[in-house]
Protein backbone atom coordinates (compact mmCIF):
# COMPACT_ATOMS: atom_id res chain seq x y z
CA UNK A 1 0.00 0.00 0.00
CA UNK A 2 2.72 2.36 0.85
CA UNK A 3 4.65 1.32 -2.33
CA UNK A 4 1.60 2.33 -3.71
CA UNK A 5 1.06 6.02 -2.92
CA UNK A 6 4.70 6.86 -3.02
CA UNK A 7 4.77 5.82 -7.06
CA UNK A 8 1.89 8.23 -6.96
CA UNK A 9 3.80 10.47 -5.52
CA UNK A 10 6.56 9.73 -7.47
CA UNK A 11 4.15 10.59 -10.77
CA UNK A 12 2.42 13.89 -9.60
CA UNK A 13 5.81 15.16 -9.02
CA UNK A 14 6.97 13.75 -12.19
CA UNK A 15 3.87 15.59 -14.17
CA UNK A 16 4.55 19.03 -12.22
CA UNK A 17 8.30 18.73 -13.74
CA UNK A 18 6.70 18.24 -17.35
CA UNK A 19 4.08 20.55 -17.01
CA UNK A 20 6.89 23.40 -15.20
CA UNK A 21 9.43 22.74 -18.30
CA UNK A 22 6.56 22.59 -20.86
CA UNK A 23 5.45 26.10 -19.50
CA UNK A 24 9.06 27.57 -19.58
CA UNK A 25 9.39 26.30 -23.44
CA UNK A 26 5.84 27.80 -24.33
CA UNK A 27 7.01 31.06 -22.47
CA UNK A 28 10.31 31.29 -24.43
CA UNK A 29 9.26 30.68 -28.04
CA UNK A 30 6.32 33.35 -27.19
CA UNK A 31 9.33 36.08 -26.19
CA UNK A 32 11.76 34.49 -28.92
CA UNK A 33 8.57 35.48 -32.00
CA UNK A 34 7.79 38.67 -29.71
CA UNK A 35 11.28 39.41 -30.23
CA UNK A 36 11.96 38.77 -33.78
CA UNK A 37 8.69 40.37 -35.10
CA UNK A 38 9.80 43.19 -32.84
CA UNK A 39 13.21 43.41 -34.28
CA UNK A 40 11.70 42.85 -38.27
CA UNK A 41 9.38 45.82 -37.61
CA UNK A 42 12.17 48.05 -35.86
CA UNK A 43 10.08 48.24 -33.37
CA UNK A 44 11.99 47.64 -30.39
CA UNK A 45 11.09 50.68 -27.97
CA UNK A 46 9.17 50.17 -24.84
CA UNK A 47 5.80 50.59 -25.70
CA UNK A 48 5.91 49.56 -29.63
CA UNK A 49 7.18 46.48 -28.06
CA UNK A 50 4.74 45.99 -25.31
CA UNK A 51 1.90 46.64 -28.28
CA UNK A 52 3.54 44.15 -30.25
CA UNK A 53 4.03 42.25 -27.12
CA UNK A 54 -0.27 42.34 -26.49
CA UNK A 55 -0.94 41.79 -29.92
CA UNK A 56 1.16 38.01 -30.16
CA UNK A 57 -0.82 37.16 -27.00
CA UNK A 58 -4.02 38.10 -28.69
CA UNK A 59 -3.48 36.60 -31.81
CA UNK A 60 -0.82 33.76 -31.18
CA UNK A 61 2.49 33.16 -33.03
CA UNK A 62 1.07 31.98 -35.88
CA UNK A 63 -1.58 34.32 -36.90
CA UNK A 64 0.97 37.13 -35.77
CA UNK A 65 3.90 35.53 -38.01
CA UNK A 66 1.58 35.40 -40.63
CA UNK A 67 0.90 39.17 -40.40
CA UNK A 68 4.58 39.17 -40.23
CA UNK A 69 4.20 37.68 -43.83
CA UNK A 70 1.69 40.01 -45.20
CA UNK A 71 4.01 43.14 -43.92
CA UNK A 72 6.83 41.38 -46.10
CA UNK A 73 5.01 41.30 -49.27
CA UNK A 74 4.11 44.72 -49.35
CA UNK A 75 7.16 45.83 -48.42
CA UNK A 76 8.51 43.70 -51.66
CA UNK A 77 5.85 45.06 -53.53
CA UNK A 78 6.88 48.65 -52.78
CA UNK A 79 5.45 49.45 -49.42
CA UNK A 80 3.03 51.40 -48.54
CA UNK A 81 2.25 54.98 -48.72
CA UNK A 82 0.47 56.94 -45.64
CA UNK A 83 -3.06 58.41 -46.11
CA UNK A 84 -2.31 61.55 -46.96
CA UNK A 85 0.23 59.82 -49.27
CA UNK A 86 3.26 61.87 -48.25
CA UNK A 87 6.09 58.95 -47.11
CA UNK A 88 5.87 55.35 -46.92
CA UNK A 89 4.73 53.47 -44.06
CA UNK A 90 7.63 51.74 -41.82
CA UNK A 91 6.90 48.10 -41.77
CA UNK A 92 5.34 48.45 -37.99
CA UNK A 93 3.08 50.85 -38.97
CA UNK A 94 2.44 48.59 -42.15
CA UNK A 95 1.77 45.74 -38.90
CA UNK A 96 -0.39 48.13 -37.23
CA UNK A 97 -2.58 49.20 -39.92
CA UNK A 98 -3.09 45.37 -40.93
CA UNK A 99 -3.69 44.62 -37.24
CA UNK A 100 -6.42 47.28 -37.03
CA UNK A 101 -8.19 46.05 -39.88
CA UNK A 102 -8.53 42.80 -39.47
CA UNK A 103 -9.95 43.50 -35.79
CA UNK A 104 -12.01 46.04 -36.82
CA UNK A 105 -13.58 43.71 -39.66
CA UNK A 106 -14.52 41.04 -36.83
CA UNK A 107 -15.98 43.67 -34.80
CA UNK A 108 -13.58 43.17 -32.15
CA UNK A 109 -12.78 46.87 -31.33
CA UNK A 110 -12.33 46.14 -27.81
CA UNK A 111 -9.49 43.99 -28.29
CA UNK A 112 -7.91 46.56 -30.41
CA UNK A 113 -7.99 49.18 -27.82
CA UNK A 114 -6.99 46.81 -24.86
CA UNK A 115 -3.77 45.59 -27.66
CA UNK A 116 -3.05 49.74 -28.50
CA UNK A 117 -3.48 50.72 -25.18
CA UNK A 118 -2.31 48.02 -22.96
Amino acid sequence: MRASRAKERQAEEEAKKRAAINERQQRRAFQQAVDELATYLGETGGKPKATIERSVAYLGIEAAQALRQEVEQIEADGGMMTADGTRRRTPGGIYLLLLKQRLNDAGKKAELKQILNG
